[in-house]
């Protein structure tokens, strides 16, 4: 128990359901309905009850789920179940007074408090059926409060729809909050910022390892743009491109062995990819344009990127080989900055045809073309890592809302800071990172 300051240990109290696989909302069905859920006020329990944290609690699971868009959340003045002599248990459930107010889901739960150490317990009920879809205890530290509320939101929408939720990724993006471009680090609702560089340079284009230990970026430091890599768990870093002239846009392969990143070693900036481990480097476009910005596909097989070949920035696909180029966009006078869904049926780019960006769509095909914003002047859109959100930078029409934002659908959600991109990981005091949907332990 003396690491609890330090671990947040999840420990699981019931088993779900084998013998049922009811799919309560199907995440993928156009204009679904959205599941009446209600969360219930948190219990305080033991002889150290903190309102706040359970008030807290609260309010970030229903942050969660109502960003979400899948839940419609039963306002808490409907609630007809009585907090106080209700318990925890499906059998301590008056099911019956949640099903006359439409509730079809219920979350409720109970919190201790010891000095700075806490234990959660909470619970996910199907309503109509009576009976306990999750159940989950939490151990840890006050100020892990909110990635217990993240995980457990991450764990209903599991449950309910069949794939991870995003709630406990984190954004990394550059602020210049500080005076300087610093790469930061948030939760993925724009909490919990840290900055990570404190180089007092210019710091873009930051990208998570996909084995989320470490990140690489460009920085002009040492007075030219080298490309980096720093281990967050320790913050040793060391410059992995330092070719003459510029080395920027460095982008991970899936599978972590490869590094796609714009050098003008020879004068023009061209693609290239650079093996990790052998530090080979192999060029693979070739002509009198300006070819930036490499975003690979899903399967590692191709790469998506911005060349002026043509006259105007487009977008281009290039086999990983460097074989087999072709131009994908043809509509617009300035397409930039094109990221491939982790899905890999679509990539989105900034695109202007006028002076002002918007976010778009297009199939790897170059059919499809789908504009999603409006409003503003938007650029370097980034997937959330299920495919279903779309983060960007924008600048609103009024000049004064200058940050980030996140679009799913029509819903989009004003974010902080600047030129973000999502991560599938993130270090939980430099022991644990989420590794491809799953808990890795550093050894």
């Amino acid at each position: 128990m003396k690491h609890l300051s330090y671990l947040l240990i999840f420990l699981s109290l019931f088993l779900h359901s084998l013998a049922e696989s009811k799919v309560y909302i199907d995440i993928n069905a156009p204009k679904g309905k959205r599941l009446p859920i209600a969360i219930q006020e948190f219990k305080k329990l033991g002889e150290m009850p903190s309102e706040i944290l359970a008030d807290d609690l609260r309010d970030v699971l229903i942050s969660d789920l109502s960003f979400s868009g899948l839940f419609d959340l039963i306002d808490m003045v409907g609630y007809l179940e009585d907090i106080d002599s209700s318990g925890l248990t499906a059998s301590e459930t008056d099911f019956r007074d949640w099903r006359i107010i439409g509730c079809q889901t219920l979350i409720k739960g109970g919190i201790w408090v010891d000095n700075n150490s806490i234990k959660v317990d909470i619970r996910l009920f199907d309503v109509m059926l009576e009976k306990v879809l999750i159940g989950k205890r939490y151990i840890g530290k006050a100020s892990d409060i909110r990635k217990i509320a993240h995980r457990f939101a991450d764990e209903v929408i599991t449950n309910l729809t069949g794939e991870r939720g995003i709630f406990s990724t984190r954004l990394l993006f550059v602020s210049d909050i500080s005076g300087n471009k610093e790469v930061h680090i948030s939760d993925y609702d724009g909490q919990n910022t840290r900055q990570i560089t404190n180089n007092g340079s210019i710091n873009l284009s930051p990208q998570w390892s996909p084995d989320s230990f470490s990140i690489i970026y460009t920085s002009y430091k040492d007075k030219h743009p080298y490309l980096y890599m720093r281990k967050l768990s320790t913050g040793t870093e060391r410059k992995i491109l330092y070719k003459p002239g510029i080395n920027i846009g460095g982008r991970w392969s899936p599978d972590g062995k490869i590094i796609a990143a714009t050098l003008s070693l020879d004068g023009n900036p061209e693609l290239y990819i650079m093996d990790i481990k052998t530090r080979t480097l192999k060029r693979l476009t070739k002509n009198y344009g300006i070819d930036v910005s490499p975003s690979w596909s899903p399967d590692g097989k191709k790469l998506a990127f911005v060349s002026d070949i043509a006259g105007n920035p487009h977008i281009y696909v290039i086999d990983s080989d460097g074989t087999d180029r072709r131009r994908l966009t043809f509509k617009g006078k300035y397409n930039t900055s094109p990221a491939w869904s982790p899905r890999g049926d679509l990539i989105a780019f900034a695109g202007s045809d006028g002076g002002v960006f918007n976010i778009y769509t297009i199939r790897p095909d170059g059919r499809g073309l789908k504009v999603l914003t409006s409003e503003g002047n938007n650029d370097t859109p980034t997937w959330s890592p299920d495919g279903r959100y779309i983060a960007f930078s924008s600048l609103r029409r009024d000049g004064k809302k200058n940050g980030i934002h996140i679009l799913c659908g029509l819903m989009v959600q004003t974010r902080r800071k600047l030129s973000l991109v999502w991560v599938t990981a993130c270090p939980l005091h430099g022991r644990h990172t989420l590794d491809n949907g799953s808990w890795k332990k550093n050894e």
